[in-house]
């Protein structure tokens, strides 16, 4: 069992509201901050398009869920959102073959109680194997997992990572996943095809499996020892290969190549393996700069003597993006509008480097790993989408969620009801001024002070009222990377 813990990921507090007594003073204030305010309609004549012309959902997103099963992967959603797959290796008995089992969990899907000077959780893996409705194997491991921060539970990578090898005779079964988070009392499971191939020396190749750290076996009679990467994914412009264990049982050189979702070679090569005696094994480097962002296939041996492995080339464990212009899409309130046209108008085979100098231009710790900025940004996209749903243009796109994204967690939010003066789509219906429900978020420090969002049908459709509308697009104009 193996655990890994790098990185971080930035909590978000939770809003506070304030009692009864507070909302009155700053009710006040908003009838005199949005009395003499006027603005257009809201629908065609949206105030935000004038910073962000394509308004609107981002064409093509998905979930890393939908993603992983179209990779062939048993995955799991939210809360505890697992990643599982298997690699066929050979053994030193021809009618069985060695299926090693890797399943990987993030913090985040883990519930962690506080414990000494950290924090720990704990979770049961089940893997059941059947064929044809009989139980032909069953394995079960329970683990602690220990943090000593409260960033470190908010993680959303492959924190903790599980592997068992099984011995079973080539053939086709199921494999059922179950994972339970035992403290939140929490579970998910996947069941899945199990096809065991049978791999005779002389005449077949393993699965080339994403790895993290391996040591090559030299003996058939025990099952290859590493730490697999079950998601398989990488992070486009950081990423530039590739770690794949291997084994060959009909020679030390294998052909590999990665073709890309239309079949079309990316790269491809000869991988050299170390003998030991009856097959080979070692740990390829796939390069990864001609790589686009999506699904690919490695393909390693020739003609029919072939195994493959999906590999994925994202933007990181918060983003399900498949194309390089929806993740520009993610980034207008990140960065400026001509950057943005820079990135999406360079050559494909200039788009990693420009990307890699796009994000240690905008990291503000390049001595770390990851882009803190960037984390923080795509956590509150996240946080948007499952707080303001059911808000007009949904999620982050919602004037609420886009405020949120680029400002964070108010100090304070208030609500109640005043009156608004000159607004078309108030007025316009009304006649003069009329008596809508606002919500009032302060913000004690920063730039910003207080945005006002009204309702104006009382149905909980929250929009920017028309001065804090301006005082918005002042800060986020500043905040924006150029």
């Amino acid at each position: 069992m193996s655990h890994i813990h790098e990185g971080n990921r930035l909590a978000t507090r939770r809003f506070r509201s304030p009692c009864r007594a507070a909302v009155l003073p700053a009710i006040a204030a908003v009838v005199a901050l949005v009395g003499c305010a006027s603005g257009g309609a809201h629908g065609t004549n949206d105030p935000l398009r004038g910073y962000d012309p394509g308004r609107g959902a981002v064409a093509g997103a998905s979930d890393f869920q939908a993603i992983y099963q179209r990779m062939g992967l048993a995955a799991s959603g939210a809360p505890v959102g697992f990643v599982a797959d298997v690699g066929f290796f050979a053994s030193r008995v021809p009618d069985s073959t060695y299926a090693v089992v890797g399943l990987s969990l993030p913090n985040r899907g883990l519930t962690f109680a506080h414990k000494g000077t950290g924090y720990a959780a704990s979770y049961v893996v089940t893997l059941h194997v059947q064929r044809e409705g009989t139980s032909i194997a069953e394995e079960r491991d329970s683990e602690t997992v220990a943090v000593p921060t409260f960033r470190e539970i908010t993680r959303t990578d492959e924190s903790v990572i599980f592997r068992r090898a099984l011995t079973l005779a080539p053939g086709s079964y199921s494999i059922a996943y179950d994972v339970w988070d035992v403290v939140g009392a929490r579970h998910a499971g996947q069941t899945a095809p199990l096809v065991v191939p049978r791999l005779a020396r002389g005449q077949s190749v393993s699965t080339p499996v994403p790895i993290y750290e391996a040591t090559a076996r030299t003996q058939l009679s025990v099952a290859p020892t590493y730490l697999p990467a079950p998601r398989a994914s990488f992070v486009f412009g950081v990423d530039d290969s590739a770690a794949i264990y291997t084994e060959s049982y009909a020679g030390t050189s294998l052909p590999v190549a990665l073709r890309n979702g239309s079949g079309g070679i990316i790269w491809s090569g000869s991988v050299a393996l170390a003998p030991h005696g009856s097959f080979a094994s070692g740990i390829a480097r796939i390069p990864l700069a001609g790589a686009d962002i999506g699904i690919s296939t490695l393909t390693a041996g020739s003609g029919a003597d072939t195994a493959s492995t999906p590999l994925f080339v994202g933007f990181g464990p918060d983003l399900p993006v498949l194309s390089f212009n929806e993740m520009l899409g993610y980034l207008r309130y990140f960065a400026a509008p001509d950057r943005l046209q820079a990135l999406r108008s360079a050559p494909p085979a200039e788009r990693a480097q420009l990307w890699s100098d796009f994000l240690h231009r905008s990291d503000p710790n390049p001595e770390t790993p990851n882009n803190e900025a960037l984390d923080a940004y795509f956590a509150r996209i996240r946080e948007a989408n499952t707080r303001f749903r059911g808000d007009e243009g949904r999620g982050w796109l919602s004037d609420r969620g886009t405020v949120y994204v680029v400002l964070g967690d108010p100090d304070a939010v208030s609500e109640d009801y005043a009156y608004m003066y000159n607004v078309a789509d108030i007025s316009s219906r009304y006649g003069g001024p009329q008596r809508v429900r606002v919500q009032i978020w302060q913000y004690g420090t920063g730039d910003i002070g207080t945005i006002v969002f009204y309702d104006p049908a009382d149905a909980g459709q929250w929009r920017l009222a028309p001065q804090s509308l301006s005082a918005f697009r002042s800060v986020l104009s500043r905040r924006l990377v150029h």
